[in-house]
């Protein structure tokens, strides 16, 4: 999801250490696609203090998922990993650009999503990493995706999912020049959102597709992105850290029908 998520989450956090993260009501940030949501701290949630496997699933690959998202080990030392509400689990949305309709969100069977959030509480980037129950379920997601930027409004568009109404205008492409792992399949956005209040939002929402396995990467914040990953601080090679480690799963794994 990117919970109208990559840039959907804002992420609040109370003290230094993070507990748990919730998506406010409040605007979901395009972390899907469409608008970003905006997360926000409350009571310590013990089961999502940072999940690190999809809850309740049948996918025999589900395990997979969490070598797949952001860790601590990932990031510096000034951000930490945070679960977020509903991360592990499929009552969440992982598809919401433009507040559009994605019927591929039937055909997921396991998802795990974290966000790393910086000392004021701010997300500095979201990973979201989902299961399908085959290759043509994340192929449709892709079409899905493609189709709804393409025929997004110019004006507001209310959520059919429960998040916030949002206007969503696109940018170019911001993938051109990155690198490319070759077994991997990218859609980049980038766009601005804004809220009922007149709130407006800039983010960047990367889409990674191999076999029955969609790997989602969030900005919230792009144009001062504090986000640092393996030592990488750079968008396209942050994003290049995950395409790598999608492209390393078995091929059983990714191609077997759940």
């Amino acid at each position: 999801m990117p919970d109208q998520r990559p840039w959907r989450r804002t992420v609040r956090i109370a003290g230094a250490v993070v507990v748990a993260v919730v998506m406010a009501a409040a605007l979901h940030d395009v972390t899907s696609g469409s608008a970003r949501p905006r997360i926000q701290a409350t009571a310590p949630d013990p089961l999502t203090p940072s999940p690190s496997a999809p809850a309740s699933s049948r996918d025999p690959s589900a395990s997979l998922l969490a070598g797949l998202i952001v860790s601590d080990s990932d990031v510096a030392p000034t951000l930490t990993v945070a679960g977020l509400q509903g991360g592990n689990g499929l009552t969440q949305p992982t598809l919401d650009l433009c507040n559009g309709t994605f019927p591929s969100e039937s055909m997921r069977t396991a998802r795990l999503q974290v966000a790393a959030v910086d000392g004021q509480g701010d997300t500095a980037l979201s990973t979201e990493a989902v299961l399908y129950s085959s290759g043509a379920g994340t192929s449709a997601a892709f079409s899905e995706l493609k189709a709804t930027s393409a025929a997004c409004p110019s004006g507001p568009v209310d959520s059919p999912v429960g998040q916030p109404t949002v206007t969503t205008h696109f940018a170019a492409a911001p993938d051109g020049a990155w690198p490319q792992e070759p077994s991997v399949e990218r859609l980049a956005f980038a766009f601005e959102t804004t809220s009922a209040t007149g709130e407006t939002s800039h983010s960047i929402a990367v889409y990674l597709r191999r076999g029955r396995v969609l790997l989602g990467v969030y900005f919230s914040h792009p144009e001062s992105s504090t986000a640092v990953v393996e030592g990488h601080t750079a968008i396209p090679e942050i994003v290049n850290v995950f395409a790598t480690r999608l492209a390393k799963l078995p091929v059983a794994a990714i191609s077997t029908t759940a």
